[in-house]
């Protein structure tokens, strides 16, 4: 069974909320009149059918020999408004995402969207998407509203997560110095990638991966640069006086993680499969955004130069097991 981890759906009224918004996070229109997702100087689509209808959907993941996705609905997110604001644009999304569920639990099953700016609420939406509508784990930005993943009020929705089982999925999001990577959308294509390292090293580094060896977190696109930075990163563990306290060195906690394959280039997947192994690498394609790509999504992962049982483990086995469908 194929299994698409990292791809997105966006509900209709979660766009609608977008496009009334006129705060960070919004839609606007292009000179072409297409919808546009802005935040905080990044710039996603436009936003096509791909985006919400799941009819086309299905035909298109069918096509691309892809049985089951994994819908998530994470940049812009939902950190850039009031807590109240977040909790409702959470519920609305959840729903949205459940319904689908629902119609096709045989195509797709989906992840949580949580107000995280607001603790309590954000425990409180954990529970109703889990225990009302059935989601199998969490999304969450690799920050929340400029504040890192280590960050103390964050610690209450770890521990709940891992008292509950479920796995949390950290998606990029535009970084905090964005202002220089307003051109050429280098938000999206370098910004993403270096909050993604940032995220993930500063769970190892603070302590949070030994604090919780239980909870499963996923990284997008093979964790960025984190194999090829490995020896590097690792130095901060040996440098007293860089003040890292954890039992193990970092990139012994950073291995633990799971990471997405939303990256088709060969040399890139084999080097992430010779950092994380085969056992933690989960098959996806982004879709459907531009910078995505559905039709190399599985391919490239029957190209790696792995024995058939591995690629069998990347293209749905370890989601199964991690999502326990």
């Amino acid at each position: 069974m194929n299994i698409d981890f990292h791809c997105h759906l966006y509900p209709e009224e979660y766009l609608k909320r977008l496009e009334a918004s006129k705060g960070d996070a919004r839609i606007e229109r292009n000179e072409k009149g297409e919808r546009i997702i802005l935040s905080m100087g990044a710039k996603a689509g436009p936003v096509t059918e791909d985006f919400f209808d799941i009819e086309v959907r299905l035909d298109k993941i069918k096509q691309n020999k892809i049985d089951m996705q994994i819908l998530t609905t994470p940049h812009p997110g939902i950190d850039r408004f009031s807590p109240e604001e977040s909790a409702e644009m959470s519920r609305v999304i959840n729903d949205g995402l459940a319904r689908v569920v629902k119609k096709y639990p045989k195509n797709f099953q989906a992840l949580a969207m949580l107000p995280l700016i607001d603790t309590k609420l954000a425990l409180k939406e954990l529970d109703r998407g889990i225990f009302d509508l059935g989601l199998k784990g969490i999304c969450m930005l690799t920050n929340v509203a400029g504040q890192t993943s280590d960050s103390d009020f964050l610690l209450p929705v770890y521990e709940r997560a891992q008292s509950l089982g479920i796995p949390i999925f950290i998606h990029p999001t535009t970084p905090v110095g964005a202002q220089v990577m307003k051109e050429w959308r280098l938000a999206i294509i370098l910004g993403f990638e270096f909050d993604i390292m940032l995220s993930a090293t500063r769970l190892a580094y603070s302590g949070i991966l030994e604090k919780f060896p239980e909870l499963n977190f996923v990284i997008a696109h093979l964790g960025a640069g984190i194999p090829f930075l490995a020896g590097r990163i690792d130095r901060g563990y040996y440098d007293p006086t860089c003040g890292i306290k954890t039992k193990k060195p970092t990139t012994e906690y950073l291995k633990e993680l799971y990471c997405d394959a939303v990256c088709f280039y060969k040399p890139t997947l084999m080097m992430a499969y010779n950092f994380f192994g085969a056992d933690r690498m989960l098959m996806g394609s982004d879709f459907p955004l531009p910078i995505g790509d559905l039709q190399a999504a599985v391919p490239s992962i029957e190209e790696m130069d792995i024995s058939g049982d591995e690629k069998e483990k990347i293209l749905g086995r370890n989601v199964q097991k991690l999502l326990k469908l």
